[in-house]
């Protein structure tokens, strides 16, 4: 990158900094004027000057150009002839006047403030993404020497002020010093001695301030280090979370934050110290020369050496001089600031002279499909602490062939599979693919052809669908024309738009977006992942339902309402019905008797719900669901009071957690017996809603009657009656309804399973899925698992999971070539055969297609019979090379010939 702050600005706006000089310049005269017009107003028509008699005239606005007395005897060409104007008249205009200078050059200074804004907004979108290109450029070993918390921290925080600079640049000195220029020459022709006051003074400004600013500038780049060495320290503990928690460290950690804060703490103490002590100095040198102004020009002004339109005028053009003073000040304070900053960060964002930039990934027509061989010859790699991961390793492999690799964790094994996948540079030897330098393929051709899978996949936080289509987004393949963000991104260097089209579904097999959830389930069938995807589904809502799929669910609701009839699993379920309690579901959700869709009406906010509280009121419920909230906490208290919070019979309370004890023991202090009225309304909401979950054949505790029930039953019913027009705030449970908001199992359900009968869940799950494969309504819940948000990093997932996700997005694009380094791990020997027996039945071509081939570094040993070739692997060595799996035996010999590569 551009070393240079000013060169990298000018190189990238050149054009526009020459345009908003160019109007700089031509808002100089009228600032001029504007400065000039006070004494013309105060000498003429105030002090009456040229008005001694009531009918005198003075002669304005008269523009002459000069010319030669060839042209012109009077030796001037007449414009405009202006206009004879009386005192009146003459204050009037020239006041006029006056204000439409001061509109033009508040105008002028919009355009040009405004201006530069945007050219620093769209310099600082640049930078960051310059820079972020960069990251995704760096070598394989860059990666490991950056913190990914400091590169986000210098990224997002760290060039924000240079987006502030970059408009100011070129502009600001030009401008703030035209404005200081203009006020000095204007002094300087009213009086010349008041000039040379205001220029002495405003040198010692201009040299002693920035002097004394130069500690700041190093408090500040203090601050921004330590701030950094924060940050990064902030993502490793976030990180290291698990060891931390294991090793109960957490008092250290806390130790070196506070340490570390105390550090910063000192430094911008220090730097707030210095920075106002310098400020006051500036204000003082600031408020000396109108305190001159005033002694040595009313003195002149009392000789009669200079009239007082000219004093006035003097003090007014210095009025504003200051201001701009101060701002040139600051803005070469600030030009040495982001100066620093951009050294620095272009310093973090530089590698090592000898290595080089990965390519862009820009790829011209069809990327074409590999064959032949990978042939290795000489490999080695170096770790930090010089020890061989590789050790001088020949090896040839034919892209068509499943080959295993057998070893320890030192064999190098790891090593290898991520220097064929470019993940790792070679210290010595080289990689020839397809008779080609596999430095030299680009990388749009080994980044689509070959897939590649480790132990421990990370996701971006994202969807399923997201996860697995994001193997296939290399390019814009469909613009989104029209939209206002493609426009904004076309005004600038980068024409990336994020918002189009990505996924090349003929990479996947499909034809585009109404057939790629097809084969993203026949991908996940392969790694054994699809009915898990199902699974997510039923607990959740479908997008956008048809009006076919809506009445298919409310069919298969009857459906499985049938099953439970033929199984004799009826008493599993305990159906909603209108006109009757259901036991097995809480009394908030009786009383809702729905799904929410208006947050006011979530069972965890029913305690303060005014509509809800008035009809618990009207029944007199209210008093009698508070006492049972009450009742509730208190016997949980004396139930639970002096065990441990890892106690195992806390597993069995659902009501309330250890953590919120103290809480509720602090409420029944302040509640005691009072009624419902004399609590305070924190209190009336804690005991409703604790009440509001209450399961009796889960919790168990006696608290229901008949007689409630029947008046619960009561208020649900005046509760529907009283939303009147606002009945869409709720998707009320009906059994010929679809309920939008609820999720798939509970539109099928509709109802509730039974607390307390051994494998209840289990029995009903073999149910619920064989109704939704019966009805043909699989694919719908699919494609509604597909949208499950996985977390960040995919943690909302399992191990073995996210290790099933990862190796269903890199068969997803059809791979040439497939490198596994222990990609089934989690799973166990089961799982892992079956998974791979699919796998390298996947990659046989069958009917003359493509299919691939694989290099696999074993997680379990038990897996080699599996393929055609074994390389035992030892201290990054290869000590066995097994061929006697493959269906064409090669001949040794013409394999150890492909290891002889030319130099």
């Amino acid at each position: 990158m551009e070393a240079s702050l000013f060169r990298y600005i000018w190189q990238q706006t050149r054009r526009e900094q020459l345009w908003i000089l160019f109007v700089i310049l031509a808002s100089m005269p009228f600032n001029y004027v504007m400065l000039d017009l006070p004494k013309y107003i105060v000498n003429g028509p105030i002090q009456a000057k040229g008005f001694e008699r009531a009918t005198d005239t003075q002669h304005y606005f008269q523009v002459k150009i000069p010319v030669p007395s060839s042209i012109s005897e009077q030796g001037f060409l007449e414009v405009l002839h202006g206009w004879d104007l009386n005192r009146i008249w003459s204050l009037s205009v020239l006041s006029a006047a006056f204000l439409a200078l001061v509109i033009i050059n508040g105008l002028f200074k919009f355009y040009i403030n405004t201006y530069k804004g945007r050219l620093g907004e769209r310099m600082l979108q640049q930078l960051r993404y310059d820079l972020v290109d960069r990251v995704l450029r760096f070598p394989p070993s860059e990666h490991r020497r950056v913190k990914p918390a400091e590169i986000a921290t210098m990224i997002k925080d760290e060039v924000e002020p240079l987006g502030g600079f970059i408009g100011d640049a070129f502009v600001q000195p030009v401008f703030l010093g035209g404005q200081i220029i203009t006020a000095l020459i204007f002094i300087l022709t009213q009086n010349f001695m008041l000039g040379l006051i205001a220029l002495a003074l405003l040198a010692v400004q201009g040299v002693v301030i920035p002097r004394l600013r130069r500690k700041q500038l190093v408090l500040g780049r203090q601050r921004q280090l330590t701030s950094r060495s924060l940050a990064g320290r902030i993502g490793e503990i976030i990180d290291d979370m698990p060891n931390i928690l294991t090793n109960d460290v957490s008092n250290y950690h806390r130790a070196d934050i506070a340490n570390r804060l105390t550090t910063i703490f000192g430094i911008r103490f220090a730097l707030y110290q210095w920075k106002f002590f310098v400020k006051f100095l500036n204000n003082l040198l600031a408020q000396i020369t109108p305190f001159l102004f005033y002694m040595v020009g009313g003195l002149l002004a009392i000789g009669g050496h200079l009239n007082i339109g000219q004093l006035v005028a003097v003090i007014s053009a210095y009025k504003d001089l200051p201001s701009p003073v101060k701002d040139l000040i600051d803005w070469d304070q600030q030009r040495l600031d982001v100066e620093v900053k951009y050294t620095q960060v272009i310093e973090q964002f530089s590698v090592d002279p000898s290595l080089e930039l990965l390519p862009p990934s820009d790829f011209d027509g069809p990327v074409p499909h590999l064959s032949g061989d990978i042939v290795a010859s000489g490999l080695t790699v170096i770790d930090t602490a010089s020890s061989r991961l590789l050790d001088n390793l020949s090896l040839a492999i034919k892209l068509s062939e499943f080959t295993a690799i057998d070893g320890n964790a030192t064999s190098g094994g790891e090593t290898l599979i991520e220097v064929l996948a470019r993940l790792v540079s070679p210290d010595a030897g080289r990689v020839l693919l397809a008779g080609r330098d596999l430095r030299d393929w680009p990388t749009a051709v080994t980044g689509r052809r070959i897939s590649f899978v480790g132990a421990e996949p990370f996701f971006a936080q994202s969807t399923i669908t997201d996860a697995l289509l994001y193997g296939l987004r290399h390019k814009v393949l469909r613009p989104s024309e029209g939209s206002q963000r493609h426009k904004i991104i076309k005004s600038g260097s980068n024409s990336l738009d994020f918002e189009a089209d990505w996924v090349d579904y003929e990479a996947a097999g499909a034809t585009g977006p109404e057939d790629i959830n097809e084969r993203l389930q026949a991908t996940l069938q392969v790694v054994d992942l699809e009915a898990e995807v199902v699974g997510f589904g039923l607990n959740r809502t479908l997008a956008e339902p048809t009006s076919e799929q809506e009445q298919a669910f409310v069919e298969a609701r009857a459906s499985f309402r049938q099953k439970l009839e033929e199984t004799g699993t009826v008493h599993l379920i305990e159906p909603f019905d209108p006109e009757r309690y259901n036991v097995q579901a809480s009394i908030g959700e009786n009383l809702i008797f729905g799904m929410p869709i208006n947050e006011a009406y979530e069972l965890r906010r029913l305690g303060s719900n005014t509509e809800m509280r008035k009809i618990l009121a009207d029944l007199r419920l209210d008093d009698t669901l508070f006492g049972m909230g009450r009742a509730i906490a208190s016997t949980i208290m004396e139930l639970f009071e002096g065990l441990e919070a890892d106690n195992p019979l806390f597993e069995q309370l659902s009501l309330m957690t250890p953590e919120q004890f103290p809480d509720y023991q602090a409420a029944l202090k302040r509640v005691g017996s009072k009624p419902l009225r004399n609590a305070i309304p924190g209190d009336q909401a804690i005991f409703l809603d604790l009440a509001f979950n209450y399961i009796e054949p889960r919790d168990r505790l006696g608290l229901l009657d008949d007689a409630l029930i029947g008046k619960l039953v009561l208020a649900r019913k005046a509760f529907h009656q009283a939303l009147g027009d606002e009945q869409d705030k709720i998707a009320f449970f009906h059994p010929d309804v679809y309920i939008v908001a609820a999720s798939v199992k509970d539109n099928v359900l509709m109802g509730r399973v039974a607390f307390g009968i051994a494998e209840a869940e289990y029995r009903i799950g073999v149910l619920l899925h064989e109704v939704i494969e019966e009805r043909g309504l699989r694919p719908a819940v699919f494609e509604a698992g597909l949208s499950f948000n996985i977390g960040s990093g995919g943690k909302r997932l399992t191990g073995s999971q996210r290790q099933k996700l990862a190796m269903a997005r890199a068969l997803l694009r059809r791979p040439d070539f497939l490198l596994v380094h222990r990609g089934l791990s989690q799973l166990d020997v089961h799982g892992q055969t079956a998974i791979l027996d699919r796998i390298l039945g996947l990659g046989k071509p069958e009917d003359g297609g493509q299919g691939f081939g694989v290099l696999w570094n074993l997680e379990n040993p038990q897996l080699a019979d599996h393929f055609d070739r074994i390389v035992h692997m030892e201290d990054g060595r290869v000590v066995s090379d097994d061929h006697h799996h493959l269906d064409d035996r090669e001949d040794a010999s013409e394999r150890q010939e492909a290891l002889k590569i030319p130099a």
